[in-house]
């Protein structure tokens, strides 16, 4: 059996899986699918797994987590769609991390109540890039656990996880591999111009997977209806619930995280007004990993006044200068070299963190990380290596500080440096092939 890397921090780490029907079914867009022209895009299912500080009982062993998603041949599947290689090339691999691989958490252990000086704990929630999973980004999503803080790792299900099983155990099981370009098509009278039309449809299913989890939730720790967990284990629910006070997390606080297209899917839901019934989700702060802004129409995004500026009584609240009362998400994005070294797409991306400018807003870059060091995947047995490792913990300072309102401190404590970059080759295509000067696990302050 292998483990990844306990989390850091002071409080022990529960994790459980919710799910709740979502009826009627909602079908998104016009989209089919090439195997059986059935809808591509139908949510009749939430899903997510909620990382958050536990209270376990004395002398109890972490039951841990499996980390690659069963059944292991849908996943097989999926990652095989994804990267375009024969299922018996991964075979051996998915075999490995499928039956071993688990993540060190207390699996539907109570949750710790918050206590007297804090009172309520925030709460985060957290969307995942194309091929991700609720459990692939366990190590982060834990660590910000352990810091104290409840945090939601969505499960979406429009066809960008390797695979997921809605309502599984019932008549209408059905199993969503990952969706290739082939794998989905439109209706020829569908001449709405749309940048990547399968992407504008997922942001669409993603939206309300979002603000549907985020009501249930809410739901769920108010008076503990609405959710049950995907396994049909018991989950305490009296460790969730008030107890003649306020809710144990706090709901009115939100902080949204997204990797790739995940980042693509938070920027989305700032920059657009939520879907009918949905009132605006409270966010306080943003936190883009490597966000991908290429299935995002021009211009922009930016924010808008119906959903990212909302008047705030609390004088403590940060405020917009040039609009006094109106409170503005705080925003860091933290990129990977290679996304900072793509010259058009972080042209951008820069214009768009200025949209939230200028009150203490962030840009960063990781020398020397790649787009998967924000996930587990460098952290598996077996393949991480000392820069992973590097990375991860800077990944996490940086987060944890941000999240503390202390990134300014953090900067201070890690080794930063401007951009500067060197030509070191050609590529294939003739193309120079680029890097940035400094360290690994340097920090650029862009």
């Amino acid at each position: 059996m292998f483990f990844l890397r306990p989390p850091k921090g002071g409080l022990s780490v529960g994790a459980v899986t919710l799910v709740a029907p979502v009826r009627p079914a909602l079908t998104v867009g016009n989209a089919t699918l090439a195997a059986d022209n059935s809808p591509a895009f139908v949510l009749d299912e939430i899903a997510f797994t909620v990382y958050y500080p536990a209270n376990p009982a004395p002398n109890a062993r972490r039951k841990s987590l499996d980390w690659l998603l069963r059944p292991v041949s849908s996943s097989l599947r999926g990652f095989s769609r994804f990267a375009g290689l024969p299922g018996w090339l991964l075979w051996p691999i998915i075999r490995l991390f499928g039956a071993a691989l688990k993540i060190p958490v207390y699996t539907n252990a109570p949750l710790l109540h918050p206590g007297e000086t804090r009172k309520q704990w925030p709460l985060v929630i957290f969307s995942h890039g194309l091929c991700g999973t609720r459990t692939a980004y366990s190590q982060i999503c834990s660590e910000m656990a352990a810091s104290g803080r409840v945090v939601l790792a969505i499960e979406h299900r429009d066809g960008t996880a390797p695979a997921c099983t809605s309502r599984a155990g019932s008549p209408d099981e059905r199993t969503i591999l990952y969706y290739r370009t082939a794998d989905v098509v439109f209706p020829p009278d569908d001449r709405e111009p749309r940048i990547l039309p399968i992407r504008a449809d997922q942001l669409v299913f993603r939206q309300h997977e979002i603000h549907r989890i985020y009501a249930s939730f809410c739901a769920f720790v108010r008076d503990g209806t609405t959710l049950a967990a995907i396994d049909n284990s018991p989950v305490d629910l009296a460790s969730w619930l008030p107890t003649g006070g306020p809710a144990l997390v706090n709901c009115e606080d939100v902080t949204l995280i997204g990797h790739s297209f995940g980042g693509c899917t938070v920027l989305s839901v700032l920059s657009t007004p939520p879907p009918s019934p949905y009132p605006p989700i409270p966010i306080s702060k943003v936190l883009l990993y490597d966000p991908w802004l290429e299935p995002l129409p021009l211009p922009g995004p930016s924010p808008t006044t119906s959903v990212s500026e909302r008047t705030f009584a609390d004088t403590d609240m940060e405020l917009d200068a040039e609009k006094p009362g109106v409170h503005r998400e705080e925003m860091l994005v933290i990129n990977s070299e290679i996304f900072s070294l793509w010259k058009d797409h972080f042209t951008r991306l820069a214009g768009v963190v200025d949209a939230w400018e200028p009150q203490g807003r962030r840009l960063l870059t990781l020398v020397g990380s790649r787009h998967a060091h924000f996930s587990d995947f460098p952290q598996l047995p077996l393949v991480r290596t000392k820069v992973a490792a590097v990375q991860r913990d800077r990944v996490a300072k940086l987060t944890l500080a941000f999240l503390d309102g202390k990134l300014d401190v953090a900067l201070e404590q890690v080794p930063t440096r401007k951009m500067e970059i060197k030509t070191v080759g050609t590529r294939k295509d003739g193309r120079p092939k680029r890097m940035i000067i400094g360290d690994v696990g340097d920090v650029v302050v862009h």
